[in-house]
């Protein structure tokens, strides 16, 4: 009995205001992974698919992420999925059970929405519990119980296990023969049995945090409890180690800066790339504006972190502001909008924060 396990799909994500043929781009890379993974489940053909939650970026997803999930699901046709809904998945006002579940008008889909459900898989002697987002949060705590009469019991839900007093759902792993976790954005196994799929992607307006980890799903074989994990190409995130530009020298800083990127193992095209500087005045960063219009168009996103000599980061609104005291009074606009949009951090994505 093989279950995959996917999770944090994030449909309709839009971040960095980049977009190409009216689409934003982002939002086609959370797409394409999601596409990906699905092509390779139509080859696996597990006997379960689960997906753990945030299966939209927003309770009002775009058009284009229904129609994304949609033809995931008619691709999977054969195979029964069961989703829960995620804290983005979720809308505010109570009663209200959002796009997700929409989804159950296709035959293989189970979604649990705002209740836990508990589903029978007779030919598979399977029982799934599905306990989504809104159970959890709204109270009292749900009732969690395998079905004795099952040969196989999986439990799927969003946020944590509770250990001890602490918060989460409170669940005895013993008695399950996996337990399917979403909210997290990085894979991980937790106890035996028991693990969070992470995203397909790397998803949110700081992906650079996540450059060094592999993002895909889950694999589990239930008699054995072997789970693999596999791996979903996305989009290149570079997230480059600080680079020390002493103070007052604002060629040598153009310098050092041509020179990092230079370096950039396979280039910066079509990347999401993060530079962090150490040490230049404010005033020396005006000497990189026409270097950073050419990375800024050739990266599908360029973020420049600066911290002063002693390694603190400059908030984003001190640096600007002391930037800007620095460019000239006749400088484009245009060159004010650029610096103001690669030194500023980047605001939260679209939708409810996980």
């Amino acid at each position: 009995m093989i279950v995959a396990h996917l999770s944090d799909l994030h449909l309709g994500h839009r971040a960095f205001d980049r977009w190409e043929q009216g689409v934003n781009v982002r939002e086609r890379d959370l797409a394409s992974a999601f596409q990906r993974a699905v092509e390779e489940l139509v080859d696996l053909r597990p006997d379960l698919v689960v997906v753990t939650g945030d299966v939209f970026d927003r309770p009002d997803p775009p058009p284009g992420a229904l129609v994304t999930l949609a033809r995931g699901i008619e691709a999977l046709r054969d195979t029964p999925v069961v989703m829960v809904a995620g804290a983005r998945d979720t809308p505010r006002r109570s009663g209200d059970a959002g796009a997700l579940a929409a989804l159950d008008a296709f035959a293989n889909v189970e979604a649990a929405t705002t209740i836990p459900r508990s589903i029978a898989y007779a030919d598979r002697s399977l029982h799934v519990q599905a306990i989504p987002h809104g159970a959890v949060l709204r109270g009292p705590q749900p009732l969690v119980e395998p079905d004795p009469r099952a040969r196989f019991n999986v439990l799927v839900t969003t946020g944590r296990v509770a250990r001890g007093d602490g918060p989460g759902l409170r669940v005895d792993p013993a008695g399950w023969d996996y337990v399917a976790l979403g909210s997290q954005h990085t894979h991980r196994v937790v106890a035996p049995r028991v693990a969070y799929a992470g995203s397909l992607e790397r998803v949110g307006s700081t992906p650079w945090r996540e450059a060094g980890e592999d993002k895909g799903f889950v694999v589990v074989e239930l008699v054995s409890g072997t789970l693999d994990f596999h791996p979903v190409a996305g989009r290149p995130v570079v997230a480059l180690a600080p680079t020390r530009a002493p103070a007052g020298d604002p060629e040598g800083l153009r310098a050092r800066f041509a020179e990092v990127v230079r370096e950039v193992p396979g280039g910066i095209d079509r990347k999401i790339v993060r530079l962090h500087l150490r040490g230049p005045a404010p005033s020396d960063l005006v000497a990189l504006q026409g270097l950073l219009a050419d990375v800024a168009r050739r990266a599908v996103h360029l973020s420049v972190e600066v911290d002063d000599p002693g390694g603190a980061p400059i908030p984003g609104p001190e640096l600007i502001q002391r930037v800007r005291e620095a460019l000239a009074p006749e400088a484009p606009e245009g060159a004010v909008a650029l610096l103001e949009r690669i030194l500023t951090p980047t605001p939260p994505a679209e939708g409810r924060a996980t």
